[in-house]
């Protein structure tokens, strides 16, 4: 299942990477959070989730509440198995100190946040989505709208 398909009100967790991932990393580690999310449970029961990676820098894990709710439990096993991911493809997944930015030709660079106003003309990838219907509008923003919002 794809994360778009999931409600629009699902609950969405960002991972951002401190490096591009390849194509051969996005392609094994979107089978990983396939596997992941088939067996993602909350208190034995089966959450109807989602796991993709959604560009080179991010991965998102989603979990439609209005079927289950994620238990604290099974919040920290997605934790665990990002975390285990991110050693085997040596990738940070943690670290909130920097966001991807991306000019106007395209090129993304990882910035210290304190830094992201002197690109204020540019896009920013925002960690901070809660929502799966939010992705659309408030995933890749200009960041002078990300630093009015958050």
């Amino acid at each position: 299942m794809r994360i778009k398909e999931l409600n629009p009100e699902s609950k969405l967790w960002l991972y951002q990477t401190n490096r591009p991932l390849n194509s051969t990393e996005i392609t094994w580690l979107n089978e990983q959070l396939e596997e992941f999310t088939k067996q993602w449970a909350a208190h034995g029961n089966q959450l109807k989730a989602a796991g993709e990676v959604l560009n080179p820098y991010f991965v998102a894990l989603a979990v439609d509440l209005t079927h289950e709710n994620a238990s604290g439990c099974s919040i920290d096993s997605s934790v665990r198995f990002i975390k285990s991911v991110g050693q085997e493809l040596k990738v940070d997944f943690f670290n909130r100190l920097k966001m991807w930015v991306e000019d106007e030709n395209g090129e993304q660079n990882l910035v210290p946040f304190k830094q992201i106003i002197d690109h204020s003309q540019h896009f920013v990838y925002n960690p901070l989505v809660e929502k799966v219907g939010d992705l659309d509008s408030k995933f890749k923003m200009k960041i002078g709208d990300f630093l009015s919002r958050n």
